[in-house]
């Protein structure tokens, strides 16, 4: 009787569970959920600079190093978590390759205290760029009430839906270090959608002299866009943005009823966007920005002292506008020929201090290329003087540039496989891009016109000295490329011809083979200055013949205004040969500071799949420039080093990239080499390097040149490039 009970009651309870089961696992599903994911990547560099300084062939900002050396590994973790229909939160704890070398052996060691500089990880375990460290980072909860707004950002974001030339995505290696307070909503049938934020301006560059101040917990940017799309014929938008950057007041002095803020720099920035997309054939879009950028003359700079300056943002207070057109026709003819084409004028004074500084191309046009990106020749930005080395070496980056709406351009963290961005503020012109595609054929084609509305002569004013320029000069506008973050240089009468064009056919041998092509051809003019007012000094204060200048005879543009602070007159000197004459060439004539560039490239190369899982491509690219830039009396503005002569530049790259379930590698081997003959004009007579000069600038003893204003050398002999760099990957997701 009691063994039958029991069967009984443990048949019931097992009816129980099973009947529970169900429920249970619906419970567990409507119940909150965790995942975890994430990726390794490894890095591998290997070059001829032998530079060890991080594990990023390139930065601009003091003190964090650059190399083409070494092995890194980073690490990512990706956290979901799906408390409710309703919240979703999620975050990244990431690792950064910094100085993380593997020959650091976990990070152990190093000086105490981390004195700086701190570099190729010396410092150990008490620098946290080299004591593999994690950080927090993309922490975010998003909530989706399902009444009043479709959802709610609280924490971090890309900024990636708003438009790139007021509120733009924040660069890559930095995705999501934005931190905001994000609502978007929706009606009509999603017929009109907006966005609204506060973003928390990020205090190391946001602002005058890269930096919001010393009081930044309230610095913030308020965003807002709208879109109405009545149909599928036409859309309209808006977009809104105001940034504003305050200080404690210091005249203040009462705390018994907390301090008063008053504005270091207010930033606003409005825009409307149109769009008409008839059918598959056609497609219109257009956008007109206005900005305000206004900059505390006390608490940032009030200028920046001629033709020097590093900021992010202007100095002083300025309005400015931006027009955007772009037109597809998608082929309209029926016979694969399509055509891209953009009308754009971008303001010399647009200021959007939350503008995209890369990962965003807002201009059709190639532009200029990475491979000449400072104004050198070795692609050092300061490379006349002593322990100036080149950062991202003489092969530059490997391709041509993506423009942003910004001076405060980012291309730091990189290595030479990455796109190089350059500044486009100033830039107004028009850019026509056919396509043509038959079949196993592609052919794409570009020309642009380029002028600029930073054509000005005195910074635009000649009744203001040039030391009180509002405009940062960053590396002034000198060498065979464009400076990527310039935009100012106080002389410009600039115009910019671009012709381009690209191939690409796949042979039918064996799976396939990739052959493409590309030419490029740039002629760029810019005569500087064009108006003798500007001349630093009056005729005849250089007679020649041995005689010294006379430096009394100083021509002024306006009252108590002129040049000759910036172009000072030589001395004269007599060589080690025992010729005499000028130091250099007294700027004298309006031609001694014109440009002229004909720049001509050629890319061939071939690619094969010889597996499902391995692509290997080869090319071989060839760079031509014929440079006038400027004479010995311009001197690359006194600080750079000379790029004026003939450069010719080859390059061969490798690429490969290999997937093995889950696993990606990836590697781009890279040989440049090439010539600089180079060609300063006349005026001036030739000096011949002591010992001195040739151990502070790597020349021969004996070998020609020229010593500056400000003591750096130039050499006037031939020089002979060659530089070798591997990059490669290995990426594991989980």
């Amino acid at each position: 009787m009691k063994n039958r009970k029991n069967v009984v009651r443990g048949a019931c309870a097992l009816t129980v569970a099973v009947g529970l089961i169900p429920g249970a696992a619906m419970a567990q599903d409507s119940g909150p959920k965790l995942t975890i994911g994430g990726t390794t990547y490894t890095k591998y560099l290997w070059g001829t600079q032998r530079d060890q300084g991080a594990l990023y062939n390139f930065t601009t900002v003091p003190g964090e190093g650059y190399g083409d050396n070494g092995i890194g590994t980073e690490l990512e973790l990706l956290l979901n978590a799906k408390i409710s229909p309703q919240v979703e939160v999620n975050g990244r704890i990431h690792s950064r390759f910094n100085q993380n070398f593997w020959t650091n052996f976990g990070g152990f060691g190093g000086r105490n205290p981390p004195t700086p500089p701190c570099s190729a990880g010396d410092c150990g375990e008490f620098d946290p760029r080299s004591n593999q460290y994690i950080k927090l980072r993309g922490m975010s909860v998003t909530l989706r009430p399902g009444y009043l707004i479709d959802s709610a950002l609280i924490g971090a974001t890309d900024l990636g839906q708003f438009d790139p030339f007021v509120i733009g995505r924040v660069r890559y290696i930095d995705r999501d270090n934005a931190a905001a307070i994000m609502l978007q909503g929706s009606n009509f049938e999603r017929r009109l959608t907006w966005d609204a934020a506060r973003i928390s301006l990020p205090r190391l560059w946001a602002g005058p002299n890269f930096s919001t101040g010393a009081f930044h917990a309230r610095d913030a940017a308020y965003g807002f866009q709208a879109k109405f799309t009545p149909n599928e014929l036409f859309d309209v938008g808006g977009i809104f943005q105001y940034a504003n950057d305050q200080e404690v007041n210091a005249e203040d002095t009462n705390v018994d009823d907390g301090r008063d803020l008053t504005p270091r720099y207010r930033n606003g920035v409005g825009g409307l966007k149109a769009g008409l997309h008839m059918g598959s054939w056609l497609d219109v879009r257009g956008a007109a920005y206005t900005s305000y950028s206004n900059a505390d003359p006390v608490l940032s700079p009030a200028n920046f002292g001629g033709i020097g300056g590093y900021s992010a943002v202007l100095a002083g207070r300025h309005t400015d506008q931006t027009y955007m057109l772009n037109a597809s026709l998608n082929d309209p003819l029926d016979v694969g020929l399509s055509l891209n084409f953009q009308l754009f004028s971008i303001g010399a004074d647009y200021v959007a201090v939350m503008a995209s500084r890369r990962e965003a191309d807002v201009l059709l046009t190639e532009g200029h290329d990475g491979s000449f990106a400072f104004p050198g020749p070795s692609n050092a930005s300061y490379g006349i003087y002593k322990g100036n080395p080149t950062r991202i070496g003489y092969g530059g980056w490997t391709s041509e540039a993506q423009q942003v709406a910004t001076i405060n351009v980012d291309n730091d963290f990189t290595d030479f496989d990455e796109p190089m961005a350059e500044t486009a503020i100033g830039w107004k012109g028009v850019t026509a891009n056919p396509v043509y595609t038959n079949g196993a054929l592609e052919v794409g084609g570009e020309y642009s016109f380029i002028t600029y509305n930073t054509n000005w002569q005195a910074y635009g004013d000649a009744s203001k000295s040039l030391n009180e320029s509002q405009y940062p000069g960053t590396e002034l506008d000198s060498g065979v490329g464009h400076n990527f973050r310039t935009a100012y240089q106080p002389f410009q009468d600039k115009k910019t011809h671009l012709v381009a064009l690209r191939a690409k056919y796949v042979v039918d041998v064996l799976k396939g083979i990739d052959v493409f092509g590309k030419f490029k051809y740039i002629h760029e003019t810019d005569k500087r200055m064009n108006d003798p007012r500007f001349l630093p000094f009056q005729s005849g204060a250089c007679a020649g013949g041995g005689a010294a200048c006379d430096n009394s005879l100083v021509n002024e543009y306006s009252a108590g205004n002129s040049t000759s602070g910036i172009y000072s007159n030589p001395n004269v000197i007599t060589n080690s040969q025992g010729d005499t004459g000028y130091q250099f060439k007294p700027f004298d004539n309006l031609a001694d500071d014109d440009r002229l560039l004909d720049y001509t490239t050629f890319t061939a190369g071939a690619g094969y799949q010889f597996t499902d899982d391995l692509y290997v491509s080869a090319s071989y690219s060839k760079f031509f420039a014929d440079l006038l830039d400027g004479n010995t009396a311009f001197q690359a503005y006194n600080n750079h080093e000379m790029a004026s002569g003939k450069h010719n530049k080859n390059q061969v790259l490798v690429k490969a990239r290999y997937i093995l379930s889950g696993v990606e590698f990836g590697l781009e081997g890279q040989y440049a080499f090439g010539t600089f003959r180079p060609d300063f004009g006349d005026g001036y007579v030739v000096q011949y390097a002591d010992d001195t000069i040739a151990a502070d600038h790597g020349v021969a003893v004996g070998s020609r040149g020229f010593t500056n204003r400000n003591g750096g050398w130039n050499s006037l002999e031939e020089r002979n490039f060659e530089q070798m760099r591997v990059k490669a990957f290995m990426k594991a997701q989980f």
